[in-house]
């Protein structure tokens, strides 16, 4: 069986080897670090390599692998090993060679400054004041560290690996000002830290999209501060390339560039994964952190047009979230992209308590869609209850959003007559004015049933958020337009609560 051999630790070249085992192509990859083959599932497919090859291990990698073909898909800043991949290659003519070259805009717009090496970058950083944000990973931070003040004003930007965090304390960088995280980053997460870190120049790569300049950019911008870009090096000289050597700029191109190596057609699917996620009231504040992690790597989000708008991802919003409207799309989504594509779709609240949830992870599934998660969020009942201190196990919860009166009437009667805590949604101020109404007729035509206050929430998590303890005769003065939501306590629970 033929095998291929893949040089990389990056995006291309998990994807890559991914599409080989995929295709039942056995292929071994070559990674320079612990963290690089974390990122690789073995598989029977997949033989993960791991350590850096110097020219001579190299050499004797290639001609003892009888492979049919070798792919490069290190980083761009990785000349040394592209370098000596070329001059291997060199020798084994008769093996194609395909390099994933990234595409790069690179624009002389006045607003990024350009640099030939990070050692010129260094030398700018100097004159410039205020905290510095290295995101060109771990391999350069001794030129930016050498200039004892240049090196208290940075933060840098590494991905989280044992390599990683002692090489920026072997530059002298102390633990506030590392932050070690796993991209890609959103705009709005690249913004997030200028501003939480009070950035006044972020420094990147010219690593195009795929290693997210774009987004640093895009906050660069939104933030204004200066952005100081590091040039990709310059590729090999016509005569390093070997004579079977060729650039590709996507999965779609190297696989039909491996068609006629392997003889097989080769099939690229899209992996998508869909979660569904209750964002908690709205606010970034109120969700977990388990949806703020989704919602940096989606590629796409779904949801109402509230909520789309209040969320923070780089991911391409779409205002929808019925599966009539969802399902057409991700379909075209799964037949368009080649590898690994998250979806989001989010739901206020948790997606376990009146949640549109449910039916939707049925109708997806009806369709065919199988990798799907779901997300809990903060209820609105959890959130209230925690601000009036009420305990909520025992409490009889009607919904009146969305829903028909013969439907939660009923429910609320037999809980008033029961002297029960009552947890209610609302559509609005109406609703809560409705509820008021029917308590005070039953409590008319029923002494028993005992004297009710009302503890309302109004916007809860939004910067107009108020909660209050209402009279039913209050309540029908209610009138502001917005979410409520509330309790309905007998007089007698609330007096015990305040003993």
């Amino acid at each position: 069986m033929k095998r291929i051999l893949v040089f990389g630790g990056t995006t291309e070249g998990r994807q890559t080897a991914e599409m080989l085992a995929e295709n039942q192509i056995e292929c071994d990859v070559c990674v320079a670090t612990e963290y690089g083959e974390e990122l690789l599932e073995e598989s029977r497919f997949i033989n993960v390599k791991q350590g850096r090859l110097a020219e001579p291990a190299m050499k004797e990698l290639l001609a003892k692998g009888g492979y049919a073909a070798v792919i490069d898909a290190t980083h761009p800043f990785a000349t040394a090993v592209s370098r000596n991949i070329m001059q291997c290659m060199a020798e084994s003519s008769a093996i194609p060679l395909f390099r994933f070259e990234r595409e790069i805009s690179h624009k002389e717009d006045g607003f990024c400054t350009y640099f030939d090496s990070a050692a010129s970058c260094a030398e700018s950083l100097k004159s410039t004041a205020g905290k510095i944000m290295l995101t060109t990973g771990s391999k350069d931070l001794h030129t930016f560290c050498q200039d004892h003040e240049l090196r208290k004003r940075l933060v840098a930007r590494v991905l989280p690996s044992e390599e990683s965090i002692r090489l920026c304390h072997e530059a002298g960088l102390e633990g506030s000002q590392i932050i070690a995280m796993q991209g890609p980053f959103s705009q709005k997460m690249n913004e997030a830290q200028i501003e939480d870190f009070h950035v006044s120049v972020l420094v990147t790569k010219e690593s195009g999209k795929t290693g997210g300049e774009d987004t640093k950019i895009a906050a660069c911008r939104s933030q204004a501060v200066k952005c100081f870009i590091i040039k990709k090096p310059e590729n090999q000289t016509a005569a390093a390339v070997p004579e079977n050597y060729a650039a590709v700029n996507s999965l779609k191109v190297l696989a039909a560039a491996l068609e006629p190596v392997l003889l097989k057609k080769l099939q690229i699917s899209c992996k998508l994964c869909i979660t569904l996620a209750g964002i908690g009231m709205g606010s970034t504040e109120s969700m977990t952190l388990q949806v703020q992690n989704a919602l940096l790597k989606a590629d796409y989000v779904f949801g109402a047009p509230r909520m789309i708008e209040s969320v923070k991802t780089g991911g391409k919003k779409y205002a929808y979230y019925l599966a009539k409207d969802i399902v057409p799309l991700l379909r075209q989504i799964q037949a368009e992209k080649a590898g690994a594509c998250n979806a989001v779709v989010l739901f206020s609240g948790d997606t376990g308590f009146f949640s549109g949830a449910e039916s939707l992870c049925r109708g997806l599934e009806a369709s065919g869609f199988g990798n799907i998660s779901i997300l809990p969020g903060v209820s609105s009942l959890s959130c209230l209850a925690s601000k009036f201190k009420i305990s909520w196990q025992n409490v009889s919860i009607i919904s009146m959003h969305g829903t028909a009166q013969d439907e939660w009437l009923p429910k609320l009667c037999g809980a008033v007559r029961n002297n029960e805590t009552v947890f209610f949604i609302t559509s609005g101020a109406q609703d809560v004015r409705s509820i008021a109404e029917q308590v005070m007729l039953l409590k008319k035509n029923d002494p028993k049933i005992s004297d009710y206050i009302v503890q309302l929430g109004y916007q809860l998590s939004y910067k107009d958020e108020k909660t209050c303890s209402l009279s039913l005769e209050e309540c029908l003065q209610v009138s502001e337009k917005g979410l409520y939501s509330g309790f309905l306590v007998p007089k007698r629970e609330k007096e015990k609560q305040i003993e």
